[in-house]
């Protein structure tokens, strides 16, 4: 059975009290970018690399750093990649965009924001990611609650997750709440002493379950061998559990045309290269270090005279076709606008000459040679001044 020596239980004593102070350090920020689609569009494209992100927002300003509105809420704010296209900026010489997102737990956090002229390439604004005061910014409400035990905050939740601790507390313990303001609170255990010296584990949506000092031995041993969640020891008898979380794959999204195709993760991103490199003629652009766009291969039209329509050394248009006897043949001519000009329905003689008057002018046509109704061939011919 694992026994913890004094100075190992002295370690995690003090990584429980520093827990709250370690939680509020700087978050790596959400990657994002602004680019103009067409002239009154503008599209704004994130990377998140937060699986626990439960609020993403986009928002705009006309003056840099102040009066910034939300223009767009993710519907999954979750997600590792997603975009939006501001169809209708105010009239500006320049626009100023920023992400506003909540983590699980309470954390939120404004990125850098990103300046954008239309027809410009976007500028970044150092402007550091500092938290903000509680004030809401307009259309997203925060309504978050401090939970402090021994005057150590242990959780920050949103009010719906903290409901389901306070019921938690009231039902299975004889500890009490007390309240220290509308947003914050003080876990007091019971005063009264149990027969039993009870230990008691907790995570964030509530108190988990009461133990012995011989079970929890048993319990913590499950957890450390069997699991990957972590025990902190707040003192000899509250223990928080914390739940792994784990990593999100970080994938690369192809795009076609503004469109995205799929995500690859990065592990398998090489092979899909390759293929494309060796099976395909198509070309791929890396944009940043999540999106790549896929060019798709355009043949160059090489024109090649037919032989079985074309024009003679007199400059008159000649049908040429051996077995007009033994097969059904139509031809339809159009201008070189595509507009129909004529079309021959039946062609009968092996050898036909068309009058330079039924094309009206000179320059190219095209035409569409039909054999027993199947399209043969698709060209064009071009006819000479007089």
């Amino acid at each position: 059975m694992y026994r913890m020596k004094p100075a190992t239980r002295f370690s995690v004593y003090l990584l429980g009290l520093l827990l709250p102070i370690l939680g509020s350090a700087q978050k790596p920020l959400p990657d994002f970018s602004v680019r103009e689609l067409t002239k009154g569009k503008i599209q704004v494209s994130w990377n998140n690399p937060y699986p626990s992100c439960i609020q993403l927002a986009v928002q705009r300003s006309t003056d840099s750093s102040k009066n910034f509105r939300t223009i767009f809420s993710a519907q999954s704010p979750e997600l590792p990649s997603n975009g939006f296209v501001d169809n209708r900026p105010p009239a500006a010489n320049k626009w100023y965009y920023r992400i506003f997102y909540v983590l699980q737990g309470g954390d939120y956090y404004f990125s850098k924001v990103v300046a954008f002229a239309s027809t410009a390439v976007p500028i970044m604004i150092e402007e550091p990611d500092i938290k903000t005061s509680p004030k809401p910014e307009p259309k997203i409400k925060i309504d978050l609650v401090s939970i402090y035990l021994k005057k150590s905050e242990i959780f920050r939740l949103p009010r719906e997750e903290y409901k389901k601790f306070r019921d938690s507390i009231n039902t299975k313990t004889k500890d009490g709440l007390r309240k220290i303001t509308d947003n914050s609170v003080e876990w007091k255990p019971s005063e009264k002493k149990s027969k039993k010296e009870l230990i008691i584990v907790f995570r964030k949506d509530g108190m988990v379950r009461t133990f012995s000092k011989k079970a929890y031995q048993q319990f913590k041993d499950s957890v450390i061998y069997q699991t990957r969640d972590t025990l902190f020891a707040v003192d000899d008898r509250y223990k928080a559990l914390h739940l792994f979380v784990p990593k999100q794959k970080e994938h690369i999204s192809i795009y076609r045309n503004d469109s995205l195709l799929m995500q690859v993760e990065n592990l398998l991103y090489k092979k899909f290269r390759d293929s494309i490199s060796f099976k395909t003629k198509d070309t791929l652009y890396q944009i940043n270090n999540s999106r790549v766009d896929i060019h798709s291969f355009v043949p160059k039209y090489v024109w090649k005279p037919s032989v079985y329509v074309y024009t003679n050394a007199q400059g008159y248009v000649s049908i040429s076709l051996p077995l007009a006897r033994q097969h059904k043949y139509h031809i339809i001519f159009y201008d070189d606008d595509g507009s129909e000009l004529f079309r021959i329905k039946t062609i009968r003689e092996t050898e036909l000459v068309l009058d330079k008057a039924n094309f009206i002018h000179a320059g190219w046509f095209s035409f569409d040679l039909f054999e027993n109704d199947k399209l043969i061939e698709k060209s064009k011919f071009q006819l000479q001044k007089n």
